[in-house]
């Protein structure tokens, strides 16, 4: 920027000279002219040297001018008049302030000097003079630019300093910022690469301290918020390692446990010891079908094969099919509102609705105390279908009925899978209902136990 401005001032100021210095030429030609015609020869002024300044550097005339120009600037302060604009030096230069009257030379027609140099090739501008079109003498002239000692170029060169001054001043100002800047973005950016590097060892503890208010901000913000999550889902999976091997254990010391006291002859292998073990295994069969399903939650639409289901067809054939165990644990079923509910088709996979019907059936079955009711309906609402199940006490306390979709969790604390089941059935209900775009929720039950509420989008027929 520095070079750029100062070859176009150089440019433009050098311009302006030679366009002054060129009137100043004429002028004096002009000047010459008229003394020639008057006198008839250019003797007076070789023999007069005051008379050749006069014309060449009239700075009499030029002071006296300045003089009636500064009056007149008086006047109109004096009556209140706004006062002239200031005009750069090189804009408004004053009469011969470039010293040009000192590189003029003067020639007669014959190219003898009268004043000025000897010679007229000299000079690198040679203009004739004329009158009436006759040769009457010879003006040389040396440009400003081309004169090392000429106020123009002195000009020029302290226009350089100026400027290279201010370019340091510039330069050093820019430094000083951007080491000042450097350091602001700097120290958040290091603190969190520190924090970064704490994650990657697997210290999901450490945390960002934000410094400012800016985009780093929120980088360490987020950065923060995954070092949460990953300390989350590092308890999570040391919990669900726990609760897997808790749960494949119990069947498994049972199998072994049986299977031992049959080596050593204290059971006998009949129908009932193996209808036994057969249900440890059907156990852990089970869990592992629990767990493979669970295991491909981001896959598992994949796997589904979709048709237009008609949901409650699916609910009711289902129900039928599992009445057996509901009144072995005489519930009773309240379907009325369901049978009276009209066409609902969605897009689903059927059997993976019949299980999810069976898992809240089997939840029913396990929790509602014996006697108890169980509720059924269904109701459209815009282009959704809702499902809603209410079953008896006992109820579900409000803080565990957001935990009861966790793998594992269960409301039994003793884990007694007589009663509790190995807590994977609800988990499983989430996974096929998001499966189907569509949503599940638990309340508290009107009639005193669990309400689960399934929401499927409706196919437009």
């Amino acid at each position: 920027m520095f070079a750029f401005l100062y070859m176009s001032f150089a440019t433009g100021f050098n311009h302006f000279v030679e366009q002054e210095e060129k009137k100043h030429i004429a002028h004096v030609k002009q000047q010459l002219t008229e003394l020639y015609s008057e006198l008839g020869n250019w003797q007076p002024i070789s023999q007069n040297t005051p008379l050749w300044r006069s014309i060449v550097a009239p700075q009499k005339e030029q002071e006296n001018q300045q003089d009636e120009s500064n009056d007149n600037n008086r006047r109109h302060v004096e009556a209140n008049d706004p006062p002239p604009a200031p005009s750069l030096l090189w804009i408004n230069l004053p009469v011969d302030s470039l010293k040009t009257g000192q590189r003029i030379s003067l020639y007669n027609k014959n190219k003898k000097v009268i004043v000025g140099k000897e010679n007229l090739n000299d000079n690198t501008h040679i203009e004739p003079i004329l009158l009436k079109n006759e040769l009457i003498g010879w003006l040389g002239f040396m440009p400003s630019h081309l004169v090392q000692s000429s106020p123009a170029e002195a000009f020029v060169s302290a226009q350089f300093q100026n400027y290279f001054t201010v370019t340091l001043m510039v330069i050093l100002l820019a430094f000083t910022m951007a080491i000042l800047l450097s350091r602001h973005l700097i120290k958040p950016i290091e603190q969190i690469i520190v924090g970064t590097k704490a994650l990657n060892v697997g210290n999901f503890a450490s945390r960002i301290k934000p410094t400012t208010q800016d985009e780093l901000a929120t980088l360490a913000d987020n950065v923060n918020a995954l070092a949460e999550t990953l300390e989350q889902n590092r308890e999570s999976r040391f919990q669900w390692m726990s609760d897997t091997s808790h749960e494949l254990r119990t069947p498994l010391s049972v199998l072994r446990s049986h299977l031992i006291a049959v080596q050593d002859g204290v059971f006998v292998a009949d129908v009932t010891r193996i209808n036994l073990l057969l249900n440890q295994v059907d156990t852990l069969s089970h869990i592992v079908d629990d767990l493979y399903q669970l295991s491909h939650k981001d896959t598992a639409t994949l796997t589904y094969q979709t048709s237009n289901v008609d949901i409650i067809e699916s609910l009711l054939q289902t129900l039928e099919s599992y009445r057996g165990r509901l009144d072995q644990q005489s519930i009773t079923v309240d379907c009325s509102e369901l049978t009276t509910a009209h066409e609902c088709i969605i897009n689903g996979d059927k059997e993976r609705l019949q299980q999810l019907f069976i898992n809240l059936f089997e939840n029913t079955c396990r929790y509602t105390e014996s006697p108890g009711k169980l509720t059924l309906k269904a109701n459209k609402v815009g282009h959704h279908v809702e499902l809603v199940m209410q079953d008896s006490p006992p109820e579900v306390q409000t803080e565990e009925l957001t935990r009861l979709f966790e793998r594992f969790y269960r409301v039994e604390k003793s884990r007694n899978r007589e009663l509790g089941g190995a807590g994977l059935g609800l988990a499983l209900c989430q996974q096929i209902v998001n499966a189907h775009g569509g949503t599940i929720s638990l309340h508290k039950s009107p009639l005193g136990g669990l309400e689960v509420k399934i929401n499927f989008p409706l196919v437009e027929v």
